[in-house]
């Protein structure tokens, strides 16, 4: 579904908007946060990615008899997967863009991290992590989910009957069908078989969602890197209203060369904050990164 080496060509940096602290804390840290997507300002993206595949299975359930120990099976699957832990950390495809720094950063202390494409895509390849392009299209969304569904479906355990000689059944008949094939899929034989299938979509949609984002965000061209359940230490800072539980990234520890350049945003002293970063740049080793002002006229102080 994701093809991380042909997705990424032609981009050769990604671009992470963050506080003039968010910097200090990125560069004395060697590594970026990801947050968990439940705890994101556009957490309601990720759980329409998860209702929509519901959704699709209470459907399958209610309205196919023939079909329902499958659209069981898969609601409940999904409605366990609820509780899988997501992290995500973000870019944008484009530099100095007045809406990222409206949106991401503090007024006239915002900073704009240009980081490696290369560097970025192998270190999520080397240490479990996806990196994509988030979704806006509400259809491109749908269809993606849809043919989720159709994989798992055929990868579901066949009923013993045709729909043909279902359809021929008595009503008695149909009722032992659906309590045999839920039986199957439960508890027998087939079993092993479903819940391969299950776990292959659940996997494919923890994927999927915490890259769907409305399409009036479509301008920021956002890229995230994603990490599942992961096994390292979680971390807490506060938000507005609640906690919002984080991992650490170690970017740059993996590799000093990962920072292209450093663009500081719309600023009362821009120069006097290009010369103060690039003396932190320098001062923690991070040599060769082009240091310049944002080309923007908005005033935000």
């Amino acid at each position: 579904m994701f093809n991380k080496l042909l997705a990424l060509q032609g981009l050769q940096m990604l671009y992470h908007y963050t506080s003039l602290d968010g910097l200090i804390g990125i560069i004395n840290g060697n590594s970026l946060w990801a947050s968990h997507c439940k705890y994101l300002n556009d957490s309601t993206e990720y759980i329409h990615a998860l209702n929509a595949p519901i959704s699709l299975s209470n459907e399958i359930y209610m309205d196919d008899d023939y079909l329902s120990p499958f659209g069981f099976s898969m609601r409940k699957a999904l409605d366990e997967m609820k509780h899988n832990d997501v992290y995500v950390s973000s870019f944008s495809e484009k530099p100095d863009l007045l809406s990222q720094w409206r949106g991401y950063c503090p007024p006239g202390r915002g900073v704009c991290i240009g980081f490696k494409s290369e560097i970025l895509e192998k270190f999520c390849i080397e240490n479990g992590l996806n990196l994509n392009k988030c979704i806006y299209n509400r259809e491109e969304q749908f269809q993606k989910i849809s043919a989720l569904i159709q994989q798992c479906q055929a990868e579901f355990p066949k009923p013993y009957v045709s729909r043909q000689d279902y359809d021929a059944f008595d009503s008695k008949g149909r009722v032992e069908h659906e309590l045999n094939y839920k039986q199957y899929v439960t508890e027998g034989d087939g079993k092993k078989q479903a819940d391969t299938a299950l776990n292959n979509l659940c996997n494919s949609i923890n994927k999927l969602a915490p890259l769907f984002k409305d399409v009036g965000f479509h301008e920021e061209s956002e890229w995230r890197i994603t990490a599942e359940n992961p096994a390292c230490s979680i971390n807490f800072r506060a938000g507005i209203s609640h906690l919002i539980p984080y991992i650490t990234l170690s970017i740059l520890s993996f590799s000093k060369d990962a920072i292209g350049e450093v663009i500081v945003g719309p600023n009362a002293s821009s120069h006097n904050c290009a010369s103060s970063v690039s003396m932190l740049l320098k001062s923690a080793d991070f040599n060769d990164v082009n240091v310049r002002t944002s080309k923007i006229p908005f005033k935000s102080w």
